[in-house]
Protein backbone atom coordinates (compact mmCIF):
# COMPACT_ATOMS: atom_id res chain seq x y z
CA UNK A 1 0.00 0.00 0.00
CA UNK A 2 1.19 3.53 -0.79
CA UNK A 3 0.33 6.46 1.49
CA UNK A 4 -0.22 9.70 -0.48
CA UNK A 5 1.09 12.84 1.16
CA UNK A 6 -1.37 15.72 1.42
CA UNK A 7 -0.20 19.07 0.03
CA UNK A 8 0.54 20.80 3.41
CA UNK A 9 2.51 17.79 4.61
CA UNK A 10 4.26 17.55 1.26
CA UNK A 11 5.42 21.16 1.64
CA UNK A 12 6.75 20.50 5.12
CA UNK A 13 8.58 17.41 3.86
CA UNK A 14 10.16 19.34 1.01
CA UNK A 15 11.30 22.18 3.25
CA UNK A 16 12.62 19.84 5.93
CA UNK A 17 10.25 21.10 8.65
CA UNK A 18 9.18 17.56 9.58
CA UNK A 19 11.47 14.83 10.80
CA UNK A 20 11.01 11.12 10.12
CA UNK A 21 8.90 10.38 13.21
CA UNK A 22 6.63 13.39 12.60
CA UNK A 23 6.05 12.34 8.99
CA UNK A 24 5.04 8.86 10.07
CA UNK A 25 2.72 10.17 12.78
CA UNK A 26 1.06 12.47 10.26
CA UNK A 27 0.50 9.52 7.97
CA UNK A 28 -1.00 7.47 10.78
CA UNK A 29 1.83 4.95 10.90
CA UNK A 30 4.84 4.73 13.18
CA UNK A 31 8.21 3.09 13.37
CA UNK A 32 11.04 2.16 11.08
CA UNK A 33 9.31 -0.85 9.55
CA UNK A 34 6.52 1.37 8.22
CA UNK A 35 8.97 3.10 5.88
CA UNK A 36 9.14 -0.10 3.88
CA UNK A 37 5.59 0.63 2.65
CA UNK A 38 5.72 4.38 2.07
CA UNK A 39 6.23 5.80 -1.43
CA UNK A 40 7.36 9.41 -1.14
CA UNK A 41 7.24 11.86 -4.06
CA UNK A 42 10.27 11.84 -6.30
CA UNK A 43 10.84 15.57 -5.89
CA UNK A 44 11.25 15.42 -2.09
CA UNK A 45 14.49 15.35 -0.18
CA UNK A 46 14.04 11.58 0.18
CA UNK A 47 14.16 10.86 -3.53
CA UNK A 48 17.12 9.30 -5.33
CA UNK A 49 17.65 8.66 -8.98
CA UNK A 50 19.65 5.71 -10.27
CA UNK A 51 23.17 6.37 -11.42
CA UNK A 52 23.27 8.30 -14.68
CA UNK A 53 26.07 6.10 -15.91
CA UNK A 54 26.39 2.35 -16.04
CA UNK A 55 23.77 -0.36 -15.93
CA UNK A 56 21.29 -1.40 -13.26
CA UNK A 57 20.64 -5.01 -12.26
CA UNK A 58 17.64 -4.84 -9.91
CA UNK A 59 17.66 -7.24 -6.98
CA UNK A 60 14.44 -8.81 -5.74
CA UNK A 61 15.27 -10.84 -2.62
CA UNK A 62 17.73 -11.39 0.18
CA UNK A 63 18.73 -14.85 -0.97
CA UNK A 64 20.62 -15.32 2.28
CA UNK A 65 22.63 -13.71 5.04
CA UNK A 66 25.89 -15.51 5.84
CA UNK A 67 25.64 -15.65 9.63
CA UNK A 68 28.71 -16.49 11.73
CA UNK A 69 27.85 -17.90 15.17
CA UNK A 70 29.48 -19.55 18.17
CA UNK A 71 27.37 -22.74 18.02
CA UNK A 72 25.75 -23.44 14.67
CA UNK A 73 23.35 -26.13 15.98
CA UNK A 74 22.13 -23.88 18.80
CA UNK A 75 21.48 -21.01 16.38
CA UNK A 76 19.90 -23.34 13.80
CA UNK A 77 17.40 -24.64 16.34
CA UNK A 78 16.65 -21.14 17.65
CA UNK A 79 15.79 -19.74 14.19
CA UNK A 80 13.96 -22.86 13.03
CA UNK A 81 11.76 -22.99 16.12
CA UNK A 82 11.11 -19.28 16.68
CA UNK A 83 10.48 -18.44 13.01
CA UNK A 84 9.31 -21.78 11.60
CA UNK A 85 12.15 -21.81 9.07
CA UNK A 86 12.77 -24.69 6.68
CA UNK A 87 16.05 -26.54 7.10
CA UNK A 88 17.26 -27.24 3.56
CA UNK A 89 20.92 -28.21 4.04
CA UNK A 90 22.98 -29.41 7.00
CA UNK A 91 26.23 -31.37 6.95
CA UNK A 92 26.69 -31.45 10.72
CA UNK A 93 29.03 -28.44 10.66
CA UNK A 94 26.96 -25.70 9.04
CA UNK A 95 23.50 -25.33 7.57
CA UNK A 96 21.11 -23.37 5.38
CA UNK A 97 17.56 -22.41 6.34
CA UNK A 98 14.90 -20.72 4.24
CA UNK A 99 11.58 -18.97 4.75
CA UNK A 100 8.87 -17.32 2.71
CA UNK A 101 8.56 -18.24 -0.97
CA UNK A 102 9.78 -21.71 -1.89
CA UNK A 103 10.84 -20.61 -5.37
CA UNK A 104 12.52 -17.31 -4.45
CA UNK A 105 13.23 -17.70 -0.73
CA UNK A 106 14.89 -15.51 1.83
CA UNK A 107 17.39 -17.46 3.91
CA UNK A 108 20.27 -17.78 6.33
CA UNK A 109 23.54 -19.65 5.96
CA UNK A 110 24.56 -20.45 9.53
CA UNK A 111 28.25 -21.22 10.05
CA UNK A 112 30.60 -21.39 13.05
CA UNK A 113 32.94 -18.44 13.55
CA UNK A 114 36.68 -18.98 13.37
CA UNK A 115 38.45 -17.81 16.55
CA UNK A 116 41.67 -15.88 16.02
CA UNK A 117 40.95 -14.88 12.43
CA UNK A 118 40.15 -11.19 12.88
CA UNK A 119 36.60 -9.93 12.38
CA UNK A 120 35.34 -13.44 11.63
CA UNK A 121 35.81 -14.42 15.28
CA UNK A 122 32.88 -12.14 16.19
CA UNK A 123 29.26 -13.19 15.56
CA UNK A 124 27.63 -11.30 12.73
CA UNK A 125 26.71 -11.31 9.06
CA UNK A 126 29.76 -11.90 6.87
CA UNK A 127 27.98 -11.07 3.63
CA UNK A 128 24.55 -10.35 2.18
CA UNK A 129 23.48 -12.37 -0.86
CA UNK A 130 20.97 -10.47 -2.99
CA UNK A 131 18.74 -12.32 -5.44
CA UNK A 132 18.93 -11.25 -9.08
CA UNK A 133 16.38 -12.59 -11.57
CA UNK A 134 17.73 -14.25 -14.73
CA UNK A 135 21.21 -14.14 -13.27
CA UNK A 136 22.95 -16.23 -15.91
CA UNK A 137 21.81 -13.98 -18.76
CA UNK A 138 23.10 -10.93 -16.84
CA UNK A 139 26.30 -12.47 -15.50
CA UNK A 140 28.72 -10.93 -18.00
CA UNK A 141 27.07 -7.52 -17.80
CA UNK A 142 27.18 -7.55 -14.00
CA UNK A 143 30.87 -8.35 -13.99
CA UNK A 144 31.54 -5.54 -16.47
CA UNK A 145 29.58 -3.07 -14.33
CA UNK A 146 31.45 -4.13 -11.18
CA UNK A 147 34.72 -3.53 -12.97
CA UNK A 148 33.53 -0.16 -14.32
CA UNK A 149 32.73 0.85 -10.75
CA UNK A 150 36.21 -0.23 -9.61
CA UNK A 151 34.85 -2.62 -7.00
CA UNK A 152 37.44 -4.74 -5.25
CA UNK A 153 37.68 -8.48 -4.68
CA UNK A 154 35.53 -9.36 -7.71
CA UNK A 155 35.40 -13.11 -8.20
CA UNK A 156 32.96 -15.89 -9.11
CA UNK A 157 31.14 -17.65 -6.30
CA UNK A 158 30.54 -20.95 -8.01
CA UNK A 159 28.93 -20.97 -11.42
CA UNK A 160 25.83 -19.05 -10.33
CA UNK A 161 27.14 -16.11 -8.36
CA UNK A 162 29.63 -13.30 -7.90
CA UNK A 163 31.33 -11.91 -4.84
CA UNK A 164 32.65 -8.36 -4.67
CA UNK A 165 33.19 -5.70 -2.04
CA UNK A 166 30.78 -2.79 -2.05
CA UNK A 167 32.21 0.78 -2.03
CA UNK A 168 32.67 0.72 1.77
CA UNK A 169 34.54 -2.60 1.62
CA UNK A 170 31.69 -4.83 2.78
CA UNK A 171 31.53 -8.14 0.94
CA UNK A 172 28.26 -8.68 -0.88
CA UNK A 173 27.07 -11.45 -3.11
CA UNK A 174 24.75 -11.06 -6.12
CA UNK A 175 22.85 -14.31 -6.42
CA UNK A 176 19.96 -16.05 -8.18
CA UNK A 177 16.58 -15.79 -6.48
CA UNK A 178 15.48 -19.26 -7.53
CA UNK A 179 16.35 -22.34 -5.53
CA UNK A 180 19.61 -23.71 -6.87
CA UNK A 181 20.76 -27.21 -5.81
CA UNK A 182 24.29 -26.28 -6.83
CA UNK A 183 24.61 -23.82 -3.96
CA UNK A 184 24.95 -24.46 -0.25
CA UNK A 185 27.22 -23.09 2.51
CA UNK A 186 30.80 -23.37 1.35
CA UNK A 187 29.86 -24.41 -2.19
CA UNK A 188 31.54 -21.51 -3.98
CA UNK A 189 34.97 -23.11 -4.05
CA UNK A 190 33.71 -26.44 -5.34
CA UNK A 191 30.91 -25.49 -7.73
CA UNK A 192 32.63 -23.86 -10.69
CA UNK A 193 30.58 -26.35 -12.68
CA UNK A 194 27.13 -26.68 -11.09
CA UNK A 195 26.48 -29.96 -12.91
CA UNK A 196 29.72 -31.61 -11.76
CA UNK A 197 29.67 -34.71 -9.58
CA UNK A 198 31.71 -32.87 -6.94
CA UNK A 199 29.11 -30.13 -6.65
CA UNK A 200 26.17 -32.53 -6.64
CA UNK A 201 27.85 -34.71 -4.02
CA UNK A 202 28.44 -31.67 -1.82
CA UNK A 203 24.79 -30.74 -1.94
CA UNK A 204 23.71 -34.31 -1.32
CA UNK A 205 25.96 -34.55 1.75
CA UNK A 206 23.95 -31.83 3.47
CA UNK A 207 20.53 -32.93 2.26
CA UNK A 208 20.44 -36.61 3.15
CA UNK A 209 19.92 -36.35 6.92
CA UNK A 210 17.46 -33.46 7.15
CA UNK A 211 14.69 -35.66 8.52
CA UNK A 212 16.73 -36.19 11.69
CA UNK A 213 17.01 -32.47 12.49
CA UNK A 214 14.81 -30.87 15.19
CA UNK A 215 11.45 -29.57 13.97
CA UNK A 216 9.64 -26.35 14.96
CA UNK A 217 7.48 -26.70 18.07
CA UNK A 218 4.61 -24.87 16.40
CA UNK A 219 4.53 -22.21 19.12
CA UNK A 220 6.64 -19.67 17.27
CA UNK A 221 5.97 -17.43 14.27
CA UNK A 222 6.16 -17.94 10.52
CA UNK A 223 8.76 -15.63 8.94
CA UNK A 224 7.79 -14.38 5.49
CA UNK A 225 10.73 -12.19 4.46
CA UNK A 226 13.34 -9.81 5.88
CA UNK A 227 11.49 -6.72 7.04
CA UNK A 228 14.86 -4.98 7.06
CA UNK A 229 18.60 -5.63 7.13
CA UNK A 230 20.88 -3.00 8.68
CA UNK A 231 24.29 -2.38 7.09
CA UNK A 232 26.51 -0.02 9.08
CA UNK A 233 29.06 1.85 6.96
CA UNK A 234 31.52 4.73 7.50
CA UNK A 235 29.77 8.09 7.27
CA UNK A 236 32.20 9.24 4.61
CA UNK A 237 31.06 6.33 2.42
CA UNK A 238 27.31 6.72 2.94
CA UNK A 239 26.65 8.72 -0.24
CA UNK A 240 28.61 6.22 -2.35
CA UNK A 241 26.75 3.33 -0.73
CA UNK A 242 23.42 5.00 -1.43
CA UNK A 243 24.29 5.50 -5.10
CA UNK A 244 25.67 1.97 -5.46
CA UNK A 245 22.64 0.16 -4.06
CA UNK A 246 20.14 2.42 -5.83
CA UNK A 247 22.15 2.56 -9.04
CA UNK A 248 23.60 -0.86 -9.74
CA UNK A 249 21.12 -2.85 -7.67
CA UNK A 250 18.04 -0.83 -8.56
CA UNK A 251 16.85 -0.28 -4.98
CA UNK A 252 14.39 2.55 -4.37
CA UNK A 253 15.39 5.19 -1.84
CA UNK A 254 12.40 5.74 0.47
CA UNK A 255 14.11 7.85 3.14
CA UNK A 256 17.43 9.56 3.62
CA UNK A 257 19.07 11.86 6.12
CA UNK A 258 22.62 12.61 5.10
CA UNK A 259 23.47 15.30 7.68
CA UNK A 260 23.65 15.31 11.46
CA UNK A 261 25.07 12.83 13.96
CA UNK A 262 23.04 9.82 12.80
CA UNK A 263 22.83 9.80 8.99
CA UNK A 264 20.88 6.96 7.38
CA UNK A 265 19.31 5.80 4.13
CA UNK A 266 16.45 3.32 3.69
CA UNK A 267 16.19 1.45 0.38
CA UNK A 268 13.36 -0.83 -0.75
CA UNK A 269 13.68 -3.85 -3.06
CA UNK A 270 11.03 -6.51 -3.53
CA UNK A 271 9.52 -7.05 -0.08
CA UNK A 272 12.80 -6.30 1.67
CA UNK A 273 14.38 -3.10 2.99
CA UNK A 274 18.07 -2.27 3.39
CA UNK A 275 19.01 0.31 6.03
CA UNK A 276 22.35 2.05 5.55
CA UNK A 277 23.50 3.61 8.81
CA UNK A 278 26.60 5.25 10.20
CA UNK A 279 29.00 2.71 11.68
CA UNK A 280 29.82 2.84 15.39
CA UNK A 281 32.93 0.78 14.73
CA UNK A 282 36.02 2.73 15.88
CA UNK A 283 37.95 1.32 12.91
CA UNK A 284 35.24 2.49 10.49
CA UNK A 285 34.78 -1.01 9.12
CA UNK A 286 31.34 -1.89 7.74
CA UNK A 287 29.35 -4.54 9.59
CA UNK A 288 25.90 -6.09 9.88
CA UNK A 289 24.53 -7.39 13.19
CA UNK A 290 20.85 -6.44 13.04
CA UNK A 291 17.94 -7.56 10.88
CA UNK A 292 14.21 -8.15 11.25
CA UNK A 293 11.63 -10.64 10.05
CA UNK A 294 8.11 -9.88 8.89
CA UNK A 295 5.92 -12.64 10.31
CA UNK A 296 2.54 -14.03 9.35
CA UNK A 297 -0.58 -12.90 11.23
CA UNK A 298 1.39 -10.47 13.36
CA UNK A 299 -0.28 -9.51 16.63
CA UNK A 300 1.95 -7.29 18.82
CA UNK A 301 0.50 -8.48 22.14
CA UNK A 302 0.63 -12.18 21.24
CA UNK A 303 4.15 -11.85 19.85
CA UNK A 304 5.33 -10.10 23.01
CA UNK A 305 3.72 -12.76 25.21
CA UNK A 306 5.40 -15.60 23.34
CA UNK A 307 8.78 -13.88 23.38
CA UNK A 308 8.46 -13.32 27.13
CA UNK A 309 7.43 -16.95 27.63
CA UNK A 310 10.72 -17.89 25.98
CA UNK A 311 12.65 -15.52 28.24
CA UNK A 312 13.75 -13.31 25.35
CA UNK A 313 12.97 -9.92 26.98
CA UNK A 314 11.44 -8.12 23.96
CA UNK A 315 12.12 -4.42 23.57
CA UNK A 316 9.99 -2.09 21.40
CA UNK A 317 11.18 -1.50 17.84
CA UNK A 318 9.55 1.94 17.55
CA UNK A 319 5.82 1.07 17.68
CA UNK A 320 5.69 -1.47 14.91
CA UNK A 321 7.45 -4.47 16.37
CA UNK A 322 9.79 -6.00 18.92
CA UNK A 323 13.53 -6.61 19.15
CA UNK A 324 15.16 -9.53 20.91
CA UNK A 325 18.68 -10.91 21.10
CA UNK A 326 19.53 -14.14 19.32
CA UNK A 327 21.84 -16.70 20.96
CA UNK A 328 24.91 -14.68 19.92
CA UNK A 329 23.57 -11.30 21.01
CA UNK A 330 22.55 -9.99 17.57
CA UNK A 331 19.51 -7.70 17.45
CA UNK A 332 16.61 -9.47 15.77
CA UNK A 333 13.36 -7.66 14.98
CA UNK A 334 9.88 -9.14 14.65
CA UNK A 335 7.22 -7.12 12.83
CA UNK A 336 4.10 -7.42 10.69
CA UNK A 337 4.10 -7.89 6.94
Amino acid sequence: MEYPIANPLKQDVETGKLNRRQILQALGVTGAAAFATIALPKNTLFAADAAAEGKSFPVTTVNHLALGVADYARSRDWYVDLFNMRLVWDDGKQCAVEFGSKTAPNGLYIRPITPGSGNSDMPGVGHIAFGVSDFMSKKAGMKAEMERRDLTNIRPDGEHGFIANDPSGYMLNPWVPLKDPAMYPGAGGTCDDASSAKCKDGFSAGAKNLSEAPKPSGKGFTALYYSYVVLNVPQAQLAKEREFYSGMYGMKVIYEKMDGPNPEVFLKFGQNTLYLRNTANPNDKPYCNQYAFAVENYDPAKVKAELERRGLKPQPDAKTGWIVKDPDGLSIGIAGS
